[in-house]
């Protein structure tokens, strides 16, 4: 019997990033001529792509250049500060009790990653592998694929938006979304992943051989 390889990405799926990146927001904001927003406006730019945030924002475009860039910077330097997704924890220790392989893909930096799974004590992962980048998510999904030798019918990639699903699907894996992350239930069930869950135990139920 084939085993199951779980292939996580980090921000939103392993880390809880929301409320940081929803703070971190509010605290640029004046720098690109924007009052903080409120909770519920963040909901809402949550299942937006980059031209309508930019457009409900108002974001001046003389400034959309610097922009993407910083808050990327900025979020870099708050790893430290987020805490693991209620019950990811229990879930990579069953997974490790049930000798389930996952490894971690992030487009966070590898240290910044490494940092964050040595604070709690996250071991098991096989390898974890960062980028530092944001686009051409399918490539870099399918660069790790090759690299590690990795059998697509055994493979499970795990995230919280609509680009992981559209990434898996153009490598022709299996993907799980999690609705704990950035992309609302509504936004990920249009895109079709394979399975959508509301908790990570879920998780160990479908992949268990």
């Amino acid at each position: 019997m084939n085993r199951p390889y779980l292939l996580f990405d980090f921000d939103g799926t392993i880390a809880d990033s929301i409320r940081p990146l929803y703070e971190l927001m509010n605290r640029l904001a004046p720098r690109f001529g924007r009052e903080p927003i409120s909770w519920e406006e963040f909901d809402q730019l949550r299942d937006m792509n980059a031209a309508q945030i930019v457009k409900h924002l108002k974001v001046p475009f003389s400034k959309m250049a610097s922009a993407v860039p910083m808050v990327l910077s900025e979020y870099h330097k708050i790893v430290h500060e987020l805490q693991p997704c209620a019950g990811i924890v229990e879930l990579l220790n069953n997974l490790s009790e049930n000798k389930i392989s996952y490894a971690l893909l992030s487009s966070n930096k590898s240290e910044n990653v490494s940092a964050f799974l040595g604070r709690f004590n996250l071991g098991g992962f096989e390898w974890v592998e960062g980028t530092n980048g944001i686009l051409a998510k399918h490539r870099r999904l399918a660069h790790q694929i090759r690299k590690h030798q990795l059998h697509k019918n055994e493979l499970y990639y795990i995230g919280d938006e609509s680009r992981d699903i559209e990434a898996a699907k153009r490598c022709k894996i299996k993907v799980i979304a999690v609705t704990w992350g950035f992309h609302t239930e509504a936004h990920l069930r249009a895109a079709q992943p394979d399975y959508l869950v509301s908790e990570p135990a879920e998780i160990l139920r479908i992949v268990r051989p």
